[in-house]
């Protein structure tokens, strides 16, 4: 099942690899990855397409706790960025 989450990050050392980890470490492969600097230079947005067996609210769950994110949405419709992302 493919899942479509939108992520706010500090601009911090390891953010993105601590990201990747989680995913990785929950079972979901990455099918689509894209980090684009945010409106304030001290953040920036992932835009992360994942697939797995799994409920993705766990992986929005533990995103959610780490320090560097700032805000996680998951989309209910991720056919909506197919093209985008």
């Amino acid at each position: 099942m493919d899942n479509v989450m939108l992520l706010t990050v500090r601009n911090s050392e390891g953010a993105l690899e601590r990201l990747l980890r989680i995913t990785r470490h929950r079972g979901f492969a990455i099918d689509s990855l894209l980090v684009q600097n945010g409106r304030d230079p001290s953040l920036y947005e992932v835009t992360l397409r994942v697939s797995g067996d799994r409920a993705s609210d766990n992986l929005r769950k533990q995103f959610a706790k780490l320090v560097d994110v700032v805000a996680v949405q998951s989309l209910a419709n991720p056919t909506l960025l197919r093209n985008v992302v």
